[in-house]
């Protein structure tokens, strides 16, 4: 597996950075799309594209306002999904014919978002540790001091901020949208930490969640000992909601799951 640092060009003609992981060995035109959380865990997804074995290579597209100028920030509301589908297109492009679009914690709801404006855009999505919505009464009350030192991550969400913010966007008033609600590590820049503006957090989730379409070919991975998520609350919740069961994978925790060998055999089993 070789990994390579490119760019592509979106709709505003913006120069926007990926990391494709090339299958040497590439047997068939499948891509794996895969959407990063609150932070891109660049790390996690290159051991990711390593354990992976459904075939076909691997792209993580390094989200708007996370890799470029200016940090933190978006032009405008919904800029993420314009971003993403110009993303799997540029990929089709290429020659790929098969797309599977993956999701971790945050990245989850904007496959929502993409699923919810065009059930057609990929042939598989793929859900990893799902962070669907801050409401959602499935995540751990003090998820953000849970994280183990492995797993790297520590930011601050400023929830009542933001859901303010929510409340004065929904009635029309915009003048905030560029406040920031929350502060996140720069894993491009170790020194400095990046401040996520509020149109750019709420791009990342759809609301108010629908299950009208849902698609057939979908899967939801959870490691049991997750720190953010309650796995028993998400698979009730997700069964109620998707009519359809959560992996539950023992002994992973929410980043480590998405090199976990036994959710690779079973994601390779479910993509053939």
């Amino acid at each position: 597996m070789k990994a390579e640092w490119k760019h592509y060009t979106a709709r505003d003609f913006s120069s926007l950075p990926y990391v494709h992981f090339k299958n040497e060995t590439l047997t068939n035109n499948r891509a794996f799309i895969m959407i990063h959380g609150v932070t891109a865990e660049v790390d996690h997804h290159e051991e990711m594209a390593v354990t992976y074995q459904a075939g076909g290579d691997t792209f993580l597209p390094i989200l708007r306002g996370y890799d470029n100028h200016p940090k933190g920030d978006l032009d405008y509301i919904g800029q993420y999904d314009d971003d993403l589908f110009d993303f799997i297109h540029f990929v089709r492009k290429q020659g790929f014919t098969e797309i599977i679009l993956a999701g971790h914690s945050m990245g989850c709801a904007n496959l929502l978002r993409l699923i919810h404006k065009n059930i057609h855009a990929a042939d598989s999505y793929v859900f990893f540790a799902p962070y669907f919505h801050p409401r959602l009464p499935v995540y751990q009350d003090d998820a953000n001091d849970q994280f183990k030192p492995g797993t790297h991550v520590g930011y601050k969400v400023y929830s009542k901020k933001a859901a303010l913010l929510n409340v004065l966007q929904k009635t029309g008033i915009n003048w905030w949208n560029n406040r920031t609600v929350a502060i996140i590590p720069d894993e491009f820049n170790r020194e400095a930490d990046v401040h996520l503006t509020f149109r750019l957090l709420i791009s990342r989730f759809l609301e108010p969640l629908s299950n009208d379409k849902m698609p057939e070919k979908m899967i939801t991975f959870v490691g049991a000992d997750d720190e953010v998520i309650v796995p028993s609350n998400l698979q009730d919740w997700h069964e109620k909601m998707f009519k359809q069961k959560v992996m539950i994978i023992p002994e992973e925790d929410h980043n480590h799951l998405l090199h976990s060998k036994i959710v690779h055999q079973q994601l390779a089993e479910f993509l053939l």
